[in-house]
């Protein structure tokens, strides 16, 4: 997709340090009430698993610390690959504008500036407090942190971004065909949402599409059941021959919508 990495990280950089400088000269205190709102929906977030699971005592064969476990992971991974990605909220005005026309005019791929150009700084910034959480949670289980678990989170953290990427891709080639590009990741994202807690919960059928079609299981459930050796990390070899191929054929479906492309021009 992107065959030299240099050039790449440098402009994201740059525009991710102009978005940020631009974010403090012009709204600081806006800054700090996006971060608290952020903490305070997550606090809420924990509120609603104690009082769920703390009446149950048990969900989906979870007990309470386990299940906050899975929204801490959820929560970070959900950012993580958010704060990257952000691109895709102005993508529907960018061809409509015909700002669209000068990424494909770019020596960088339009793909690249279509998903990747709008970091919010403010995201990265919330990567610190959640991670602080998640190992939180974690001790909070009382299972032992060792560095085979933690190597195998972070492989299905790589495997689950790039699962991801794709679906992104297809949002994005949607847009391009049907300039429908809101509704269709606020779809994603409501989806996502059920990833918060065991997605064991939604049974067979439900489990199955959002852990083998949707990344949702890998981004909370698996993690944590590798924690709680209840899954094979020899398993996420599945996950990442699913993951190269969804994100083949996204990209062949973005080929196939650039085709269908008119510019903003014409």
């Amino acid at each position: 997709m992107f065959k030299n990495l240099k050039p790449y990280f440098r402009v994201w950089l740059k525009l991710t340090t102009q978005q940020f400088q631009a974010q403090i000269s012009n709204a600081r205190g806006a800054a700090l009430l996006f971060i608290f709102g952020k903490l305070f929906r997550l606090g809420t977030a924990f509120l609603m698993v104690y009082l769920v699971v703390g009446r149950a005592k048990l969900i989906s064969g979870y007990n309470l610390e386990q299940a906050i476990l899975i929204l801490a992971l959820f929560n970070f991974v959900s950012t993580l690959s958010q704060l990257f990605m952000r691109g895709i909220y102005m993508f529907r005005q960018k061809v409509v504008d015909g700002t669209f026309d000068f990424y494909l005019l770019n020596p960088l791929s339009e793909l690249f500036y279509s998903l990747f150009s709008n970091t919010d700084p403010m995201d990265l910034l919330l990567i610190l407090p959640y991670t602080g959480i998640l190992f939180w949670a974690w001790i909070g289980t009382g299972f032992p942190i060792t560095i085979l678990t933690l190597l195998g989170i972070i492989l299905a953290l790589i495997i689950v971004f790039f699962m991801a990427i794709a679906w992104h891709i297809i949002i994005l080639s949607v847009g391009i065909r049907y300039l429908e590009v809101d509704n269709t990741i606020m779809l994603y994202r409501d989806l996502e949402r059920l990833a918060a807690l065991p997605v064991t919960m939604y049974g067979k059928w439900g489990s199955g599409i959002l852990t083998y079609l949707l990344p949702f299981g890998l981004m909370a459930t698996i993690p944590a059941n590798l924690i709680f050796g209840l899954f094979n990390a020899q398993g996420l070899i599945l996950f990442a021959v699913l993951a190269y191929l969804e994100l083949k054929l996204a990209l062949w479906y973005w080929r196939r919508s650039l085709l269908m492309y008119s510019s903003a021009s014409s």
